[in-house]
């Protein structure tokens, strides 16, 4: 049975469309034997009980190797070094347990994660990522210059200081970490796992808010946790919109490297 909106293949235990989000509980399903030619990504075998295994194991990971990354500081360089060490052994964690959650019958398809081409034009992706971009940034901004009278330094964005990059050539390292590493494994995790695994039976909106309300408890820190849930649900809105997890990747990608670029110059 497919999604009479998509033409996605629709399981009968979900009351929502695993791709384009519409509510399927009473809807007339179409019976065919087989899905349209070039129909989407393929449908994630993963649904809300791999998605809360795959949190629990990736947050202790987050919180063991942060804990351990501060060990590092007192060395040359330990605050670089514990960027680049801490955001690769956390992204393996992030692929291992994607990889061995959603698995179906020991087979993995990347399809299921939106790895695919995207449905518009690289050129439409493109605008699409600079805006998204912009109004990320924006919002960041917008947030920071009103909280800021309140006079609460909790609220506000943390000072990034500038030692989380290496010194000189060495820094391109931090930006492979950090703007190339990072990016690539939080958006398979937040919005190909966890987004796509809640859509079927929360539906698209909500699925949306849940998956930005874990990608914003992931860092922590109170003075970011609004401006990464609204950037979340704008990566989310993006993935869906162009039918792919490239852009996001972009789009989340060109922001940490934005960000560093501030951090190296101004910190």
């Amino acid at each position: 049975m497919f999604c009479p909106n998509c033409n996605h293949p629709a399981d009968d235990f979900n009351d929502f469309c695993a791709f384009c989000g519409i509510r399927l509980h009473g809807a007339f399903r179409q019976e065919e034997a087989g899905p349209p030619a070039g129909y989407g990504p393929a449908m994630a075998p993963w649904r809300g009980g791999q998605v809360g295994i795959a949190i629990f194991l990736v947050g202790m990971a987050f919180l063991l190797i942060s804990a351990s990354t501060l060990l590092l500081e007192p060395l040359p360089n330990g605050m670089a070094w514990g960027a680049w060490i801490g955001s690769h052994a956390i992204g393996v964690v992030i692929l291992a347990s994607v990889w061995l959650l959603g698995q179906d019958k020991g087979r993995f398809n990347l399809a299921a994660l939106g790895l695919v081409q995207p449905r518009l034009s690289w050129p439409r992706c493109g605008l699409l990522i600079l805006l998204t971009l912009g109004v990320s940034i924006g919002a960041t901004a917008l947030y920071a210059w009103l909280v800021r009278p309140l006079g609460v330094e909790l609220l506000l964005p943390p000072e990034v200081p500038g030692a989380v990059a290496f010194p000189g050539i060495a820094a391109l390292l931090t930006f492979e970490a950090l703007a190339g590493w990072t990016p690539f494994t939080e958006e398979i995790f937040f919005r190909g796992f966890i987004l796509t695994g809640l859509i079927p039976r929360w539906g698209l909106w909500r699925a949306s808010v849940g998956s930005a309300l874990i990608f914003a408890a992931f860092h922590l820190y109170p003075g970011v946790l609004i401006p990464i849930f609204f950037t979340g649900l704008l990566l989310a809105g993006l993935y869906r919109v162009t039918g792919s997890l490239w852009p996001a990747i972009l789009a989340h990608a060109g922001q940490n490297a934005i960000a560093l670029v501030a951090i190296i110059y101004t910190g």
